[in-house]
């Protein structure tokens, strides 16, 4: 649930993984988002989620980079109930939509490394992350029989999904 927009300082707002990227940031998309906010001043709001203490920061990466090159002080954010927990959930859920491989490949490692979602069922997962109960145990296979390569393919919406692969097909 989306409490209000707010103008935050921009170094208040956190980051998920702060000790390492999320997903490594593009210099392309930074670099084709300055000149539009050094010419407006403006930019798009970031989408955070609030805890009480901290701004967990879910979308907007590339726009935060770009403002801080910029010398900004401050950005509006949506601001969002929620953890940091929440806010990675959020960002997951998001990004799994993604068309592109590499970000599609960092959220299936963040889901399979991540302690507490590793061990839930494919069924909770699904619920969770709004996907098909078949994608999550394509996730547990792949960490069961360490699959040679992940193989992408896109489905009828343009979204991508996980197809089976394996060093061994004995099971």
């Amino acid at each position: 649930m989306k409490l209000k927009t707010l103008s935050l300082d921009l170094f208040t707002v956190r980051t998920l993984l702060e000790e390492k990227e999320v997903i490594p940031i593009s210099h392309k998309i930074i670099e084709s988002l300055i000149p539009d906010i050094k010419s407006t001043y403006k930019c798009d709001s970031l989408s955070v989620c609030f805890d009480g203490a901290n701004y967990w920061l879910f979308d907007g990466y590339h726009r935060l980079e770009a403002m801080k090159r910029l010398g900004f002080n401050t950005c509006k954010v949506k601001v969002y109930r929620g953890t940091r927990r929440d806010a990675l959930q959020r960002y997951i859920n998001d990004k799994l939509k993604s068309t592109e491989p590499h970000v599609f490949k960092s959220c299936i490692r963040l889901l399979v490394e991540d302690a507490k979602w590793s061990v839930l069922d494919s069924q909770n997962l699904s619920k969770i992350f709004d996907r098909k109960i078949v994608f999550f145990e394509n996730i547990k296979l792949f960490k069961k029989f360490a699959w040679k390569y992940v193989c992408l393919s896109r489905n009828k919406h343009g979204t991508l999904n996980l197809l089976q692969r394996f060093r061994n097909k004995k099971f």
